[in-house]
């Protein structure tokens, strides 16, 4: 989806994306912290202090020079597409480091599912709603990620196969978006995806011995 609108807060103008980024975290945080147990919810609010940190100063990886020149674009700029990328390979990196700490049995196997599809769903809603764009996208985008985030969370059974379909959804949804199939929601996608397979096939050879 392209980002239509800009919100102050106080000196500081964020795009709509980032805005709906930063209520996605907490609203994704609420739920784990309710549906599961404690440790969940602090394993993403940690990473996703990470993402944050890592994506508002990868500006000094993509524009090192500017940012010797004014210090204070720190404050005002990130990386960008590269910036969230780096953030996301980061945060996944901390919680796959995590992992042994966070018991994957029972009903806990699913928190990390619930964790990067829940993300990527109330974005994409949250995104819809900030921002202007073609009402086709937008209907598209609403129904067919409202319907399989409800299916593949409370209906499906198997991560795996719940987060390939998420994946392929959002692929799909992608073709009817402004930005297309290239878009950073869909790299994102695949970089969780693969982030969720390494988690259960670790838990799968953790079980087995």
């Amino acid at each position: 989806m392209i980002n239509t609108n800009w919100y102050s807060i106080r000196a500081l103008t964020l795009p709509a994306t980032a805005i709906a980024l930063l209520i996605t975290f907490f609203i994704v945080w609420l739920i784990l912290r309710l549906q599961f147990s404690k440790k969940w919810s602090e394993a993403y609010s940690d990473a996703a202090f990470t993402f944050i940190l890592v994506w508002k100063f990868s500006l000094l990886v993509t524009d090192f020079k500017s940012v010797v020149a004014q210090p204070i674009s720190l404050l005002y700029f990130n990386g960008g597409t590269v910036g969230v990328f780096l953030g996301a390979i980061a945060a996944s990196l901390q919680v796959w480091r995590k992992r042994h700490k966070l018991s994957l049995q029972g009903h806990h196997i699913m928190a990390y599912s619930w964790a990067i599809i829940l993300t990527q769903s109330i974005y994409q809603w949250l995104v819809v709603l900030f921002n202007d764009n073609s009402t086709t996208s937008e209907v598209t985008t609403l129904m067919v990620l409202s319907v399989l985030t409800i299916f593949i969370l409370w209906k499906m059974q198997g991560v795996k196969r719940g987060l390939i379909l998420y994946t392929a959804s959002v692929i799909i949804v992608a073709f009817f978006q402004p930005l297309g199939i290239e878009q950073t929601a869909v790299g994102m996608s695949l970089l969780l995806l693969c982030l969720g397979i390494v988690l259960e096939q670790g838990d799968r050879i953790k079980v087995g011995g």
